[in-house]
């Protein structure tokens, strides 16, 4: 087909200038559409790495908000866990304190039962001293009296006899 062209271009000049300003058109066509299919491309690149770049910033700020959250849930977990800590440590305080507490009451009512037991020893031995005390005097008294009485008795007897 280049034979036919070249052919009709040396006869006819008039063809070769319109075939040479087709070609012209095609040419600026082809570089028209070239130009704008380089400008897509750089758009399309520029929008791609626009893109890329909004979704790195995009995954380090959600990468970093989820790091201040963990942050945030580690510093909230170190505070309750201290908060247990101290609330377990007053309560085993308390817990201690009660049963000492406890202990000196049971220890001190111990001692005012031994204390109270003692007096009651006391008492039972004083009562039993007292009462032993008592029977001797009484036992005493009672033989006096009944000196007393047979003395007594011998005089009126002795009375007795001399009236008689």
């Amino acid at each position: 087909m280049g034979n036919s062209i070249d052919k009709y271009s040396k006869n006819d000049p008039l063809f070769k200038a319109e075939f040479s300003e087709y070609i012209q058109n095609i040419k600026l066509e082809n570089q028209d559409e070239h130009d704008n299919l380089h400008q897509t491309i750089s758009s399309l690149r520029d929008q791609l790495d626009e893109l890329k770049f909004t979704l790195k910033n995009n995954i380090q700020e959600a990468i970093s908000k989820k790091n201040d959250e963990v942050n945030q849930l580690k510093s909230t977990i170190t505070e309750l866990r201290v908060q247990l800590d101290k609330a377990q440590y007053e309560r085993k305080n308390a817990i201690q304190k009660q049963i000492q507490s406890s202990t000196d009451e049971i220890n001190q009512l111990k001692k005012s039962c031994q204390v109270l037991r003692d007096e009651l020893e006391t008492l039972k031995f004083e009562k039993k001293e007292a009462v032993q005390k008592t029977i001797l005097n009484s036992s005493d008294e009672i033989n006096q009296l009944k000196e007393s009485s047979q003395k007594l008795r011998d005089e009126l007897d002795s009375i007795l006899k001399k009236l008689k």
